[in-house]
């Protein structure tokens, strides 16, 4: 029997980094966010969701702006770790958003104290290995989850959204870091219709040995693609092999260190509207809020978008 849909926890209606790889050793406590404190430009409700299996709970934030909706509706973006995602959004961004054409966010945690469910990401933001390959990460962690996660997203919770909010599918966006980025860029391959735009910062290529990488060929090999944009974002440190640990296991080292430059060149040569990014001074870690914020400014019209296409 399906699982009951969403359950409203609260609305409120209020006035007024992390380290190298994909999982966060220490994960930050969730300390009060904006959606608690509350905001000038936009008001926040709070949903629950549980996992078809029932092994993860979802702590979703819907933040609508208080600026009338367009016609078409707001634009919207979808943020992968919502917990950590939120904890990088404060008024002052807010205010720069409002003065645009401002985006619903619908951020997308996990019920619990920390900013990262570590065990919960890993499983969800994951592509089954294709063969043989084992679905468990160099630190034993399960994963394997990531088409059960993204057609809960779209086909549960994306129309809870929408009826609580007008929302515009044609500029909708779904952004993520590290694995979460990962399953961006999956959802880019294997259901480029669900979104408008997706932004995969600092993409886990080495999961699974590679395995995103191998859904690059049936992508391309589609007759028709729908209109989609995807960009990938890297710091630079990354991209110049730099990082605060070493790399030892195979499954790290299992793609080369310009993978991510060498896929988005790859689409593009065939077609793909692929912007690429390399963030001056970043990190993995650092990726996280660098990629988040121009990401949320560009979509509200405010600022350039990040990266560039590469010709």
């Amino acid at each position: 029997m399906r699982r009951a849909l969403l359950v409203a926890v609260c609305g409120l209606a209020v006035l007024a980094a992390a380290p190298a790889l994909a999982q966060p050793a220490q994960a930050a406590r969730v300390e009060p966010t904006i959606a608690e404190i509350g905001s000038a430009h936009y008001r926040f409700e709070r949903l629950s969701v549980t996992s078809e299996d029932g092994a993860r709970v979802y702590r979703i934030w819907i933040a609508t702006p208080r600026k009338a909706a367009p016609p078409s509706g707001y634009p919207v973006a979808w943020l992968l770790d919502g917990d950590a995602a939120l904890a990088r959004i404060d008024e002052a961004l807010l205010a720069r958003l409002d003065a645009g054409d401002p985006p619903v966010i619908v951020t997308v945690g996990y019920e619990g104290d920390r900013q990262f469910d570590v065990l919960a990401r890993a499983f969800d933001y994951t592509p089954r290995p294709s063969g043989d390959a084992p679905a468990v990460d160099p630190a034993g962690r399960p994963g394997g989850g990531a088409d059960a996660f993204l057609t809960l997203l779209h086909d549960r919770i994306g129309p809870e959204v929408a009826r609580r909010v007008a929302v515009d599918p044609a500029r909708s966006l779904i952004w993520g870091h590290s694995y979460g980025g990962l399953c961006v860029l999956h959802a880019a391959l294997t259901r480029p219709d669900a979104y408008r735009a997706f932004v995969a910062a600092s993409p886990s290529l080495w999961w699974g040995y590679g395995a995103v990488l191998k859904e690059a060929p049936p992508f391309l090999a589609r007759p028709s693609r729908p209109a989609m944009t995807l960009t990938l974002l890297v710091g630079e440190d990354e991209a110049q092999g730099r990082s605060s640990r070493p790399h030892l296991h195979p499954m790290w080292t299992s793609v080369p260190v310009g993978a991510t430059r060498d896929l988005a060149t790859q689409l593009t040569g065939a077609g793909v509207d692929v912007r690429y990014g390399q963030m001056p001074g970043q990190g993995h870690g650092g990726m996280l809020a660098a990629s988040l914020i121009p990401t949320l400014l560009s979509l509200a019209g405010v600022a350039p978008a990040p990266g560039e296409p590469l010709s």
